[in-house]
C-alpha cells in the first residue's frame, strides 16, 4: 500500500460507483491500493457535500521565478566555491530579489547542485 498517495477524479468516482452497488469500503480500499480511512473519508465527503473533489490546495507562492531560478543556476554552475549567503547576497543586489538562504539551497538542490 502506498503512503501519501491522492486519488484522481477517475478513482474517486470508481470508488463511490462501487461503494453505491453494495462494495465494501475495506475491499474497494484494496483495490485502489489506499487505506479503508481513505475512502470512509471519502463516502463521508460525499454524504456531507454530494462530491468527491479533491479540495484545492493553496500552497506557498514561489519566491523566486524561473529567471531567477536559471541565474541561480548559472551563477552557481560558473562560480563553484560560492556559499549561500554569498549567492543570497549576490541575487539580492543583481535582481532584487530577497531569499532565504535555505531558499537558495532549494533551489539549487532541485537542479542537482550542492551549496556550501
Amino acid at each position: 500500500m502506498n503512503t501519501r498517495r491522492h486519488l484522481t477524479d477517475e478513482q474517486r468516482h470508481l470508488a463511490m460507483a462501487r461503494l453505491r452497488v453494495g462494495g465494501r469500503q475495506s475491499d474497494v480500499a484494496r483495490e485502489l491500493g489506499v487505506s479503508q480511512s481513505v475512502i470512509s473519508r471519502l463516502a463521508s465527503r460525499h454524504r456531507t457535500t454530494g462530491r468527491v473533489h479533491d479540495r484545492p490546495r493553496s500552497g506557498a507562492p514561489q519566491v523566486t521565478d524561473r529567471n531567477d531560478d536559471q541565474y541561480l543556476r548559472t551563477y552557481a554552475l560558473k562560480h563553484r566555491y560560492v556559499t549561500a549567503t554569498q549567492l543570497q547576497a549576490h541575487l539580492r543586489d543583481v535582481r532584487g530579489t530577497r531569499v532565504s538562504r535555505q531558499t537558495i539551497r532549494n533551489r539549487l538542490h532541485r537542479f542537482g547542485l550542492n551549496v556550501r
